[in-house]
């Protein structure tokens, strides 16, 4: 079974980590990642969070990023197979 860092680093440009939005200003970021409904549970959506979270922090370096709750399944390919997640990056100072 992949791990979160594998999910991460595997869709990195299919997700939206590639191409994030620069400026100062606050930014609502959604990643999307596809996993096996077969293989989604709490703890590997929780870990996935966490991995993009460190992305997105290390990419907007001094700004609090917050994830919102992890909704499972709800990518709109029809698969049922994905993972969205949602990252409010406040403002920079």
């Amino acid at each position: 079974m992949k791990g979160a860092v594998a999910y991460v680093n595997d869709q990195w440009h299919s997700s939206g980590l590639a191409d994030l939005p620069e400026g100062p200003e606050r930014h609502c970021i959604t990643l999307k990642f596809i996993i096996p409904r077969d293989t989604q549970f709490t703890g590997l959506i929780n870990h996935v969070c966490e991995v993009a979270q460190q992305r997105l922090s290390d990419f907007y370096k001094g700004r609090q990023v917050t994830p919102r709750p992890a909704a499972g399944s709800v990518v709109g390919d029809g698969s049922g197979d994905g993972i969205e997640l949602v990252f409010d990056v406040a403002p920079a100072e």
